[in-house]
């Protein structure tokens, strides 16, 4: 694989990003409303579950200017206006649909603690995993939260995802405590979630 070049997100990376969430979460997605991986981004990018404006800690990693991966940092007092799930569009899927997607916000509301650098979403392209993609988007990240003066980095992970568990131990996280959630079984058969930080600051 060509040089990995880390870069902030522009508005012309919209559907290659919502298409990588597309493939990259593609049985969650399943679970609200199934459609092919094309449609599906389609869907992500109508119903608000992809932001679409640039802001500081919304990079992607992109070689031979193809996206492989993405991933959305998080921190207090960031400069960054909140995604509104666009209910008008979300009806048109049906209400079931329409619920689960509205539940998704209160599971994961991507509130980070004091002086905390949080990963609320991390994807790499599948054809392109086990290439240190993910390795180097969390380094960067890492960085971007050591200059920021932060001292902690976190994330959370389904307990059976073993990959992406892997990945986060590998680099420098550690499981601080289990999160059990009859909501996300619900919507995504989750049954465990990990809650995973690591120290970055004096």
């Amino acid at each position: 694989m060509a040089k990995i070049n880390i870069r902030d997100f522009n508005n012309d990376d919209l559907y290659q990003v919502a298409s990588l969430f597309a493939s990259s979460f593609r049985e969650d997605f399943n679970r609200i409303v199934k459609l092919p991986d094309n449609k599906m981004a389609e869907f992500i990018i109508e119903v608000g579950e992809v932001i679409p404006f640039p802001f500081p800690g919304y990079v992607i990693a992109e070689s031979d200017s193809e996206i492989m991966g993405v991933m959305i940092l998080r921190w207090p007092k960031q400069e960054v206006h909140k995604n509104k799930l666009r209910l008008s569009k979300a009806l048109q899927y049906g209400l079931p649909a329409t619920i689960k997607l509205i539940a998704m916000r209160y599971l994961f509301p991507e509130r980070p603690g004091r002086e905390t650098c949080h990963v609320a979403e991390l994807a790499v392209k599948e054809n392109a995993r086990k290439k240190g993609i993910g390795t180097a988007l969390l380094e960067y990240g890492k960085m971007v939260a050591i200059e920021k003066g932060l001292k902690k980095y976190t994330l959370h992970v389904d307990a059976e995802n073993g990959p992406a568990l892997r990945l986060y131990q590998r680099t420098g996280f550690e499981l601080i405590k289990k999160r059990k959630s009859v909501l996300a079984r619900w919507l995504l058969g989750v049954k465990v979630w990990y809650f995973m930080s690591q120290d970055i600051g004096a």
